[in-house]
């Protein structure tokens, strides 16, 4: 069994695209962080993502929710193999829409999911990933 682990582009990519967005907050943001003390700031969250399926994730893209504008894939020259674990780390707190891509180029999104602090584990088996498919193409 294989593990990578990828600090994701997205973690300042998505941030920078949304602050440069909005100016104003971007200012406040940063005025709050400096009067925060370390501990008080919002944790970075990490996420593990084991492959159960008989499939490759070939592409594991992030989103602000509701947007489809996708962040750059997190798995980049990689692929998730079926019974890999695939560990990304040091993302920013928040709610995303994540898109999984298989080897047959089948997509796959999950709606809001929330990251914040506590470590993720995600299980893809097949089912998971069949039914997610469906749902996305309706």
């Amino acid at each position: 069994m294989r593990t990578h682990t990828i600090r994701p582009a997205f973690a300042t990519g998505i941030a920078a695209v949304l602050l440069a967005a909005t100016p104003l907050l971007a200012s406040a943001q940063e005025d709050l962080r400096s009067e925060l003390k370390p501990a008080e700031r919002t944790p970075d969250s990490q996420v593990e993502l084991r492959n159960e399926s008989r499939w490759s994730i070939e592409q594991l893209f992030f989103a602000p929710i509701g947007s489809d504008r996708w962040g750059p894939n997190q798995v980049s020259h990689n692929s998730i193999q079926p019974g890999d674990t695939f560990t990304l780390t040091d993302i920013r707190c928040d709610k995303y829409d994540v898109k999984i891509v298989d080897e047959d180029g089948n997509e796959c999104v999950v709606r809001s999911v929330a990251l914040c602090g506590d470590d993720k584990i995600w299980h893809l088996g097949d089912r998971d990933l069949l039914k997610c498919q469906s749902r996305t193409h309706q």
